[in-house]
This record gives C-alpha cells, structure tokens and sequence, in this order.
C-alpha cells in the first residue's frame, strides 16, 4: 500500500495494481463522471449514492460538493472496502458513509468472484477461481435501513450487477432518485441488454440517453422528470 496526495487529496492505493489507473486516468480534477452527466448539478445538501465505490475516488470528490449531504459509498471486496475506508478518514470526510456490501436483486449473500488486478470484480459472471462471499441488499432494503427517502444522484459501475439490481428495483423506490448514472456492462450479463434498463427505467419515469456506447458497454444517464 502507498499513499499520495492527488490534487488535494489523500489517497491509499495498491501498487501495481488498477488503483494506479483509475487515479491517474479519471479521477479528482480528472474526473470522468461530474462532467459527463451535466443534466445533473450538484448542491451542498445533495445524497449521492455510489455503487460500485472501488477506493473512494469518486465518493471523495463527491463529498466535497454535497458538503453539507451525505455520500453512501458502497463496495462489496472487503480488501478494496479497506482502502475505501482509509480513505475516508485521511480525508477527514465526516459526509461519506462507507458500507462493504454488494447491492443485488436479493438480500442475504452472494458470490463476488474476482477479476485480476482490482479491476473489476463481478458478482454476475466468473471471471477467475477466486472469489469472496459478501453481505448482499437490495436497493430498495438498502434505502429503508438507512432512512433515505430522496437520492439526488446515483452511480452504479458493478460490473453487470447493473441489470439484476435496477430490473429488481419497483418504479416507487426508484421514484427517489433524480438522476442516475449506469456504467453497463452487456459483456458480463447475458439475460439483458441496455435497452431492457432503459424500458424499466423510463416506465418508472425516466428520460434516458446513452453515450460513450462501446460494444456490449456504455453509459445510461437517467433523469427523472418528476423528481423535486
């Protein structure tokens, strides 16, 4: 483990390893995703939910818009939720609330089978013999525990956990979110395509547009019109 300070931020990561990457490719004043869904502007108050949070990069910049809000930063490796959690504290970041978990469409447990490097562990496809089992939730159990009753930002990049989490989700819990940013992934969940997500999506009240479409991948940005 090493730690560095990255325009302003202290950061604990893996050498060798996509922790490297993701630090020094889309993250902080690099920053992939803020930019990438203008329809959505951050306020001080705002709850940001962040599936998928890998080390925290995404969650720590977030925390520094919604400053007075709160950030549910969530990832189901135990050895990434480590480093999640360090740093949350090197940063003094009181407005993040960390939870090793894996979001899914039942709750209980499940099988989070491992990538190489960090990169990107799948609880929908074997991607190698290892594997970790992790506390599972739903969404919508998820919400309920925490008391959160309006999201006005949420990110899932889970690696095809995408399409049973969201397709498992009722039009009345998703009616809480604002916007929604899915990073999908078609490559690694065979049962769904993109445009599935965004039927369920937009018959629960969604305006939906995907971009940076790459193959089986892309990214949905789910806008909800009723949402005040």
């Amino acid at each position: 483990m090493a730690i560095g300070s990255f325009d302003g931020f202290e950061v604990a990561y893996r050498t060798g390893t996509s922790d490297e990457s993701v630090i020094n490719e889309h993250s902080f004043d690099k920053d992939i995703f803020f930019p990438g869904v203008p329809e959505y502007d951050p306020k001080e108050g705002d709850v940001i939910i962040d599936i998928g949070a890998h080390i925290g990069t995404f969650s720590l910049l977030a925390a520094t818009k919604a400053k007075s809000g709160m950030v549910y930063a969530i990832e189901a490796s135990e050895d990434t939720f480590n480093m999640l959690k360090i740093n949350a504290a090197l940063n003094n970041s009181s407005n993040i609330s960390v939870h090793h978990l894996a979001i899914s469409d039942k709750d209980g447990t499940c099988t989070l089978y491992h990538d190489t490097g960090n990169w990107g562990h799948s609880t929908v496809k074997q991607l190698s013999r290892y594997s970790e089992t992790v506390e599972a939730s739903t969404l919508s159990s998820f919400m309920d525990r925490n008391g959160i009753t309006k999201c006005h930002f949420m990110k899932l990049n889970c690696e095809g956990g995408e399409f049973p989490i969201l397709l498992s989700t009722p039009a009345d819990v998703l009616g809480r979110f604002g916007t929604i940013l899915v990073l999908y992934h078609g490559d690694l969940w065979a049962n769904n395509t993109e445009d599935d997500l965004t039927a369920h999506l937009e018959a629960s009240g969604f305006r939906c547009e995907i971009r940076n479409r790459w193959q089986k991948r892309g990214w949905i940005i789910a806008v909800n019109r009723a949402f005040r």
